[in-house]
């Protein structure tokens, strides 16, 4: 009874440490884009949220200290209580450098025009490895990886390399543009946040060290792979959702081929192609038990995992609508005329024309997730517009048919499960649709 009161508490303990290490990497991140993109409003959100920061690493202490008075913890136990400790403050610590970036960007907005036309400054590059190296570091904590622990203080020498270089790169600005020194100091300020942030995390690392194996690190010299290599060996899930895509493309585009059969009223042919919907649906299904099966251990994701499930949920619904439709073409044939048959058809091509758009949306997408590029992510918007731009045609099509379809058919047997026919056809690119928004909401954060 006593282990189990320990092990509640102790959840409860590193669920609380979870919650502040959400909050101060969504606080570093949101900084570092404020900075760049000198937007004041989101600077004033990360200053006003440092007090929430403060009253967790009070939790999280308060919380510590309880269990070991009243729990007596020991060994591994109590390495771990005597590091959340450390770990919520030196988490304390990186919201401070958060607010010291994101006071900076009040300073910088009278030099703005200026800044654009003689100096071009981009410190995204050490941003990148500072907030990687505080995610894995977060991450394996979590995880109680001691691997990626050593690989976050290895790469502590590649933030530092960062900064003596971009410090050089203001300097010589300042000299080439007197106008400049002001900014130029405030550039050196954020680039020296930057360099605490990544030293903060190599504490982090070393907490996650001392907790597992009750000693200090040893780190030796490693190749270290660069941002985006790591980013994606520890992140495939695009890759996943990639081919995903394809498969759910796949499955549509067999369903012209299965009207085909279905007007000439050739049942073998039909039940050749739903066989082979079915296969490609089920290679999907596979797919997408894989992407929830690779997801990192750890918490901090690009992305929220619930984000990503509601959007595979609707991209994997295209796929299930193919199902729909074949199964309801399987409950009555009808001997449409000619003219019927092809506009039903004209109908189901304009459907499919949305899903053309997936796989370069997903890759813009994950590039934007990844490395921050803004070209991919306008890029991507692009795309997203086009989806919905592409349902919007569908729908007034569709409801173009349905008029057609009250002229011509007088049977209701045959109007009920015609209507009914253009109406799971027009869900196909509504799921893109939604599929596309719930991409954009993603991206857009």
């Amino acid at each position: 009874m006593v282990r189990l009161a320990l092990e509640r508490d102790l959840q409860i303990l590193k669920n609380l440490l979870l919650d502040m290490a959400t909050s101060v990497s969504e606080m570093t991140s949101g900084a570092i884009l404020a900075f760049e993109k000198l937007e004041e409003y989101k600077a004033k959100k990360v200053i006003e949220f440092d007090n929430q920061i403060d009253y967790m690493e009070h939790m999280v202490t308060l919380t510590a200290l309880e269990i070991v008075a009243l729990q007596q913890p020991v060994a591994k136990d109590l390495r771990f209580i005597v590091s959340s400790i450390d770990i919520a403050r030196n988490l304390e610590r990186l919201a401070d450098q958060a607010v010291n970036i994101a006071e900076r960007v009040a300073n910088l907005l009278k030099y703005k025009d200026h800044l654009l036309v003689s100096c071009k400054l981009n410190i995204l590059d050490m941003a990148r490895e500072a907030l990687l190296m505080l995610e894995n570091a977060i991450n394996a904590f979590i995880s109680e990886d001691t691997e990626k622990a050593r690989r976050v203080i290895a790469h502590d020498d590649v933030v530092d390399e960062l900064k003596r270089e971009y410090i050089k790169q203001i300097k010589d600005c300042m000299r080439g543009d007197p106008l400049l020194v002001d900014a130029g100091v405030e550039y050196i300020i954020v680039v020296q946040n930057l360099e605490r942030v990544a030293d903060l995390a190599c504490n982090i690392a070393e907490g996650v060290i001392f907790t597992v194996e009750g000693k200090m690190p040893k780190i030796e010299k490693v190749t270290l792979p660069t941002v985006h290599e790591l980013l994606l060996k520890e992140l495939p899930v695009f890759d996943y959702l990639l081919k995903h895509a394809r498969l759910v493309l796949e499955c549509i585009e067999r369903l012209p081929l299965a009207f085909e059969a279905y007007f000439k009223q050739d049942k073998s042919r039909l039940e050749e192609i739903v066989r082979h919907i079915i296969e490609i649906e089920r290679e999907a299904d596979k797919i997408k038990t894989n992407i929830r099966g690779h997801l990192p251990k750890g918490l901090i994701l690009p992305v929220e995992k619930f984000e990503l499930f509601l959007y595979l949920k609707e991209q994997d619904a295209i796929a299930d609508s193919a199902e729909q439709i074949l199964t309801w073409l399987s409950f009555k044939e009808i001997k449409y005329p000619e003219e019927f048959s092809q506009k039903l058809e004209d109908l189901l091509l304009q459907s499919i024309e949305p899903l053309k758009y997936f796989e370069d949306m997903i890759k813009y997408s994950g590039d934007f997730l990844i490395t921050w590029n803004e070209d991919s992510r306008n890029r991507a918007k692009e795309l997203i517009r086009a989806i919905r731009y592409k349902e919007f045609l569908t729908e007034e099509a569709g409801n173009q048919l349905k008029k057609f379809t009250f002229e011509r058919l007088s049977d209701p047997m045959e109007l009920l499960f015609t209507l009914k026919l253009i109406d799971l056809i027009c869900d196909i690119p509504g799921h893109a649709e939604n599929a596309a928004d719930l991409m954009r909401a993603m991206i857009a954060k």
